[in-house]
């Protein structure tokens, strides 16, 4: 399972497009505190309880929760439901209007949760928008209830990809195929540049390195490598470049290092024979008797 967080001031437009029944085939699996009996009245009862706190600029509260294609059949309504109820009260999103919308366009189960940012009381919802928070949550979850674990950006649909993800995945692809043939930072530079990426390091007050970021050098768009994947953060590439080096070190010296060919008899060389005649002359000396067998 994974999901995606997203924040805006537009419930009209979400909603229309989270309940597209024509497009999407959509169906209203969950909800709370709104009015159902049109797409109108669900926005209508999310926009008057926004109102109350007008000091809160992005109200609207939008998170995808996406299932392997393996779990199709696993996964009905109802477990849909409780997923995604137990997904928000993980992630703090309780006491608030929420309709969780399934799809049903696509191979992969999935459903958009859109929900108050301004809760019941008034108030402010916070920390629902914690990345980290959210893939630890996703985790667990896929876990607990035996679902597929997903294998990652590799098989992420990159034609579907829209504003930003688009430059997110093309770094990804990017980087990962230029790691391939690098062994230092200063070769994964030199790789990356002809391809419009550039590569900096994040240094604390004492000049460490604490990170590193890519910059799509057309859009001028960076991303820290972590936020893009893990596998993409400072200490994971440092350790695949160092694992190269080492590869490459013992590989090195295994063609530096001579060849050592037996020798046939003679030439200083000894024989079979020769190592057995030597074995019985050392038994000999050491008053050695074999064993007799058991019978």
């Amino acid at each position: 399972m994974i999901a995606k967080i997203h924040t805006g001031n537009n419930f009209g437009g979400l909603v229309n497009y989270a309940n597209d029944i024509v497009k999407k085939d959509a169906v209203v699996v969950a909800s709370y505190g709104v009015s159902l009996t049109s797409n109108a009245a669900i926005t209508a009862s999310f926009k008057a309880q926004a109102k109350a706190r007008s000091g809160v600029k992005n109200f609207v509260g939008h998170i995808s929760l996406s299932f392997s294609p393996n779990d199709k059949e696993k996964v009905n309504n109802d477990l849909m439901a409780e997923i995604a109820r137990e997904y928000m009260r993980r992630m703090g999103i309780v006491n608030t209007q929420f309709v969780v919308f399934r799809h049903q366009d696509q191979p992969h189960p999935h459903v958009h949760i859109v929900y108050n940012r301004v809760n019941n009381d008034g108030d402010a919802i916070m920390g629902d928008c914690n990345f980290r928070k959210s893939a630890a949550i996703t985790k667990a979850l896929t876990r607990e209830y035996g679902l597929t674990f997903g294998k990652g950006k590799k098989n992420v649909r990159r034609e579907r990809l829209k504003g930003k993800d688009v430059i997110k995945y093309r770094i990804y692809d990017e980087v990962n195929a230029s790691l391939k043939s690098c062994s230092s930072w200063q070769d994964l530079c030199k790789v990356l540049s002809p391809k419009g990426i550039s590569l900096d390091f994040v240094r604390d007050s004492n000049g460490n390195v604490r990170g590193v970021t890519f910059t799509d050098n057309e859009s001028n768009v960076t991303f820290a490598g972590g936020k893009i994947d893990h596998s993409l953060s400072f200490d994971s590439i440092n350790q695949l470049l160092e694992n190269a080096n080492v590869i490459g070190a013992a590989a090195a010296e295994m063609l530096l290092q001579p060849h050592i060919v037996p020798s046939s008899s003679g030439g200083g060389g000894s024989s079979s024979k020769d190592d057995d005649d030597e074995d019985k002359d050392r038994d000999k000396k050491n008053n050695y008797m074999p064993r007799k067998r058991k019978r």
